[in-house]
Order: structure tokens, then sequence, then C-alpha cells
């Protein structure tokens, strides 16, 4: 079931992030940073509580046998290049590893496209690790494209990483007269 987050889900939302990060980018990041993130818990979950109770971000969790699997947050984009236009951001998605390939992460795709479009955004834009090919696969499979020229570099756990932008325009139905 994909539904709006709620202040409860914080913990959830919380342990479902640092785990996606752990299997996700074990390949990309030092083992010694991912296990770190155990330790952050209790301030994530602080801080997913704050957001949600004050609709900062607008966040969908997928929910299986009444346990948080995954989480979507999207909103305007905060990319300042992109300020001008009416460009929606999918800021964040985790699905737990045991989830992958389930539908799941595509269901809450759904959920937050559909909610950028009511919105009026015309198009959305996300960031992706380059080296993240399961991620890329997926947002290339949703008819999303890489921005020639949009790379960044992070650092994290000591290690220099480059993200990508990826674009997903809104095809504009045309309604009939």
């Amino acid at each position: 079931m994909i539904r709006h987050a709620l202040p409860s889900d914080a913990k959830a939302i919380a342990q479902v992030h640092v785990s996606s990060w752990q299997q996700a980018y074990r390949d990309l990041m030092p083992a010694d940073y991912l296990n770190s993130l155990n330790a952050t818990l209790a301030q994530r979950e602080a801080f997913w509580m704050r957001t949600i109770e004050a609709g900062e971000l607008n966040v969908w969790v997928a929910e299986l046998n009444e346990q948080v699997v995954g989480w979507i947050s999207v909103g305007a984009s905060r990319d300042s290049d992109v300020a001008e236009g009416n460009i929606g951001e999918v800021m964040a998605i985790y699905v737990l590893a045991e989830y992958w390939h389930t539908g799941t992460g595509l269901a809450l795709w759904n959920a937050g496209l559909q909610w950028l479009r009511e919105q009026g955004y015309e198009c959305l834009t996300l960031w992706v690790l380059a080296g993240n090919e399961r991620a890329i696969q997926f947002y290339r499979r949703a008819g999303c494209s890489e921005e020639t020229g949009s790379e960044r570099t992070l650092e994290r756990g000591g290690v220099s990483l480059v993200e990508v932008r990826y674009r997903l325009p809104f095809v504009q139905l045309i309604k009939e007269a």
C-alpha cells in the first residue's frame, strides 16, 4: 500500500534510508562510512518527524504487512539553475533491498510523479550517483534521461563521488475544445 507518510513513520523512514544506503552504495562508498550510518538513526528520525509534521516535504511510504519498506520525497526543485522553470524534484526514493524488483519502487515513483503533475510541474529532475547502475536503469526505464554537463561532486566517507542530474519532461495532454 502506498500512502502519505505520517510523523509516526519517521523511525521506519530513517531505518529504510540507512539500510538502503548500506545496500545500494556498498560498492561505491567505504564500508566503515556505511556502517557508521547506524549511529545517525536517531538524528534522521528526528529530522523526518519535524519535516513530516511541518509538511515541509511531500513524502509517501510503501507499507507491506504493516511495515514501511520504502519511501519517496518530492517537491519543488532545489537546484538554483532551474529555478526559473516549473520544475519538480524527486529528492529521494529508497526501498529496502529485499523489495527491489518487486514493483514497490515503481509504485512509489508513480505516487510522487502523480503529485508533481497535479501541482502543475512541467517536468521533474533528480540526482543519482554516476556509479549507481541499478538506480540509473530504473530512472531510464521510467523515461528519464541524463542532462549532459550536469555533473557535480560530493564527498562521503572520504571518497569523492560524482552525481548526475536526470530529467523527465511531462507530456502535456491536449484537451479537445
